[in-house]
C-alpha cells in the first residue's frame, strides 16, 4: 500500500509546487520578437501579449526601438523601455489604463499618433506613473497626449521628465494634458519637469464639475506654444493648480486662466510672458500670487486676485 501511495503523493506535490499559470515578473519585447514566450532568449513582438503573461506588478521590458502596438494595461505592472527609446505607434490610443486599484509605470516610452484620440488614457487605478516618456502627434478632433477622467474614488497621476507635443487636431480644442473629475470623482497630480508645447489647443487643463475636487501640482515645467491657454483651472468643483519654478509662455491663448468660482491657481516663482493672455481671471476664479513671478509681455497681462507672504 505505501508503494502504491507514493508516487500519488509525489504527483500531489509537484502539482501544488507549479505555478498556476503561467504568468512570469518580467518579460520582454523585440522588434523581432514572434510567439508568446516572451522572455529575454525568446521575446514577443507586442505589448499586449506580454502583458497576458506577465505577473501583476511585474515588468515588460524592451530590447530594442520597436513600434510594441497599443496596449490596454488591466493590472499593476511596469513598462520600461528605457535606453531603447521603444514604444508605439497608434492610429487611435497609444495607451489606456483601465487597472481597479492597481499602480501602473510607464518608462522610458515613445508614445506617437499617427491621427489618433489620445497618447494615454487613465480612467481606473490607484495610480500612474508617466517617467521620461515622449508623447506627440494625436491629431485627432479633441485629441490630448495625455487623459484623465475620474468619476468615482481618487485617481492620482505623477508625470516626470517627459515631453508632451503636437497633439489635437489644428482648429479643434486638443490639449497636452486633460484632467477632468465627474460626480464623485477626484484627481491629485504632480507634474514635474515636464514639457507641454506645440499642441493644438490647450497646454495643461483641470476641468472639475461634480462632487470630486482636483489638486494639480505643476513644477519646474514649460508650457509653451499651445494655441489655446497654457494652464486653466476650470469648472464649478473645487479645482487647484499649485504652480512653482515654471513658465507658462507664447501661449495663443492666457497663460495662467481661473474660471469658475471654485478654480483657484496658486503662484510661485513662475514666469508668465508672451501670451494672448497673462493671469486670467473669470466667473470668479482666483489666481493668487506669492508676489516672486515675472508676468508681463502679454497682450493683456492681467493681475492676481490676491497676494500670498512666503512662509
Amino acid at each position: 500500500m505505501t508503494r502504491l501511495a507514493l508516487p500519488s503523493t509525489l504527483g500531489l506535490l509537484l502539482c501544488l509546487h507549479a505555478s498556476p499559470a503561467q504568468a512570469i515578473p518580467e518579460t520582454w519585447v523585440a522588434s523581432n520578437g514572434g510567439g508568446v514566450a516572451c522572455t529575454r532568449a525568446a521575446p514577443c513582438f507586442n505589448f499586449a501579449t506580454a502583458m497576458a503573461v506577465t505577473d501583476v506588478g511585474g515588468v515588460i521590458k524592451c530590447v530594442d526601438a520597436g513600434n510594441f502596438g497599443p496596449v490596454t494595461i488591466t493590472k499593476a505592472l511596469t513598462i520600461d523601455c528605457s535606453g531603447t527609446n521603444g514604444g508605439i505607434v497608434a492610429m487611435e490610443t497609444g495607451v489606456v489604463v483601465n487597472a481597479a486599484g492597481a499602480v501602473v509605470t510607464l518608462r522610458g516610452l515613445s508614445i506617437v499618433g499617427i491621427g489618433g484620440t489620445a497618447g494615454v488614457i487613465f480612467t481606473n487605478g490607484s495610480a500612474l506613473h508617466i517617467e521620461s516618456c515622449y508623447i506627440s502627434n494625436f491629431r485627432a478632433v479633441a485629441a490630448r497626449g495625455i487623459s484623465v477622467t475620474s468619476t468615482a474614488g481618487t485617481l492620482r497621476l505623477q508625470v516626470a521628465d517627459t515631453v508632451i507635443s503636437q497633439n489635437g487636431l489644428p482648429g479643434s480644442e486638443g490639449s497636452g494634458i486633460s484632467i477632468v473629475s465627474i460626480g464623485s470623482g477626484s484627481v491629485r497630480a504632480v507634474l514635474n519637469r515636464v514639457r507641454v508645447e506645440n499642441n493644438n489647443g490647450q497646454g495643461i487643463v483641470a476641468d472639475g464639475s461634480g462632487a470630486g475636487t482636483i489638486v494639480v501640482q505643476v513644477r519646474d515645467a514649460v508650457v509653451a506654444d499651445n494655441t489655446s491657454n497654457g494652464i486653466a483651472a476650470l469648472g464649478t468643483a473645487f479645482t487647484a493648480f499649485v504652480v512653482d519654478r515654471s513658465s507658462s509662455v507664447l501661449n495663443g491663448g492666457n497663460g495662467i486662466l481661473a474660471q469658475g468660482a471654485s478654480a483657484v491657481v496658486h503662484l510661485g516663482s513662475s514666469t508668465v510672458i508672451g501670451n494672448g493672455g497673462g493671469l486670467i481671471v473669470a466667473g470668479g476664479g482666483q489666481i493668487l500670487s506669492y508676489q516672486n513671478n515675472q508676468a508681463s509681455g502679454n497682450v493683456v497681462d492681467g493681475a492676481p486676485t490676491g497676494v500670498l507672504s512666503v512662509k
